[in-house]
């Protein structure tokens, strides 16, 4: 690839490549003209019902929770209780039905609406279920399972939380900062990109050492933070979930982008990990902490409850770590097992799916549907049809850009390594390795061979074509 998606620098010479093919000129969203103002109406009822509907601060423990937890010895089930919602979850519900009867044209537009009306009833009944079973069934449907596969690669998300969970630790990861010195970090990272809108505060009642709202950032009252993890957080949740939070709003006629299409759950928090790894602010340590809660919810799933869970994560984290990510595992849910907040369990198909996304439209020199995906909170799925909207008129393409994206340089050499990589199988370059040193072992052992032999397979990376496994690309690591 050249080193911008535009081409060569000025100035610069190079040889011709073929043009992409120009995209087909997209059909029209509608077949009959629907008034923009009938959208825009539609998009404020919904960002108006759905104001109530705070599903992490509904469901969060109290700090006295876990404190209790430790003072009886860390042998007993925490029993948290859950501030009273100040919604009627089935009439909110009921709301959400009556307005998604109002949507009344059959074009993709007006049906993602729909679909988002179906999901916030979905997150009220949610919420009116904390405690019970049925929390699961409905946490399943708005938020995956762990052993989901994926829809576009026949990946095990499970296999792949197993595979973060097994890599190396991290070495250098000291956690010097408190919350409040991270704070003003934080904001100071993200306000030059985001035009100073972005407030970051200290807040005790989280699960998360940081969470996001719209233009707001609250960090973890006590939490400890490594100069590496508060450039992580400052590009996760503020120039991202923030970032699109605020572009999304400012949409001129949809701004419901600003709260999420439907299903934009899975993009949002594994494009936050994908925010991370660009930007070069991850460690393996993050990838351990985000397998093991899959793992763990998974575990829940099937029947384990808190303190099996716990005693679990306790053999890889300190006690008050371990007690933090049970209780995501376990808020809102059934702490005796079995039905357990599977949100978690969308990091590792958010994480692959957003970066063969982004690589996909940059191999194909296609930054505007980079572009429209940056427009608000979507699913990748999402992006070609917001890049529509946008041509015509619709939508508006993004106000603020995160950092990965400005450097493009940089994210076209990302690109390009990975398509690079891509074609070679891992498996077959660990085996030619594993031959090379199992060949040195053996010369050490035996006369070497005549001069003019045929080379051993061991001194070649060639694949032999009676190996019928390594066929293909399928199943690279990069």
């Amino acid at each position: 690839m050249p080193p911008s998606a535009e081409g060569p620098p000025r100035g610069q010479q190079s040889a011709p490549r073929p043009r992409p093919r120009p995209r087909p000129r997209p059909l029209a969203c509608y077949r009959l003209p629907v008034p923009r103002q009938y959208l825009r109406t539609l998009s404020d009822q919904i960002l108006q019902a759905q104001k109530p509907l705070k599903v992490l601060r509904a469901i969060n423990w109290e700090p006295a929770v876990l404190e209790r937890f430790f003072k009886h010895g860390a042998r007993e089930l925490p029993r948290p209780e859950y501030p009273p919602l100040d919604f009627e979850p089935e009439r909110k519900a009921r709301e959400f039905a009556r307005l998604r009867r109002t949507i009344r044209g059959r074009n993709p537009v007006e049906e993602l609406l729909r679909r988002k009306c179906d999901e916030f009833a979905a997150l009220a009944r949610l919420l009116g279920a904390r405690g019970t079973r049925r929390f699961y069934e409905i946490s399943r449907r708005l938020y995956g399972d762990p052993r989901d596969r994926f829809p576009d690669h026949d990946a095990d998300n499970l296999a792949i939380a197993r595979l973060w969970a097994a890599r190396p630790r991290a070495r250098d990861e000291e956690p010097t900062l408190s919350a409040e010195e991270a704070a003003v970090q934080v904001a100071d990272l993200c306000n030059p990109l985001l035009g100073g809108h972005v407030k970051v505060a200290v807040k005790a009642r989280l699960t998360a050492n940081a969470a996001a709202g719209a233009t707001r950032i609250a960090l973890r009252k006590g939490a400890r933070f490594s100069e590496r993890q508060v450039r992580a957080l400052a590009h996760h949740e503020g120039l991202w979930h923030v970032l699109t939070s605020m572009n999304g709003l400012r949409q001129p006629i949809l701004p419901v982008l600003g709260v999420g299409l439907p299903r934009a759950t899975e993009s949002q928090e594994g494009g936050g990990i994908v925010a991370e790894y660009l930007t070069g602010n991850i460690t393996d340590e993050r990838y351990i902490e985000l397998g093991e809660r899959t793992i763990a919810i998974d575990m829940a799933a099937r029947g384990a409850d808190f303190l099996e869970v716990y005693r679990y994560l306790l053999a890889r984290f300190p006690p008050q770590k371990a007690a933090q990510m049970s209780e995501r595992v376990f808020r809102g849910g059934v702490l005796e097992g079995g039905a357990p907040f599977t949100k978690d369990a969308a990091y590792q198909r958010g994480y692959c799916r957003t970066f063969n996304f982004l690589r996909a439209a940059i191999e194909q020199r296609d930054l505007d549907l980079v572009r429209a995906f940056l427009a608000g909170k979507m699913g990748v799925d999402d992006a070609e049809l917001v890049r529509d909207l946008i041509d015509e008129g619709i939508c508006v393409g993004p106000t603020f850009l995160p950092e990965w994206f400005i450097d493009i340089d940089r994210l076209n050499a990302t690109c390009t390594h990975s398509v690079t990589m891509n074609r070679f199988s891992l498996p077959s370059v660990s085996r030619y390795y594993a031959a090379r040193r199992k060949a040195g072992r053996d010369r050490g052992r035996r006369p070497a061979a005549p001069a003019g032999r045929v080379r051993d397979l061991a001194d070649s990376e060639e694949r032999p074509a009676s190996s019928p496994r390594d066929a293909g690309d399928e199943g690279d690591v990069e």
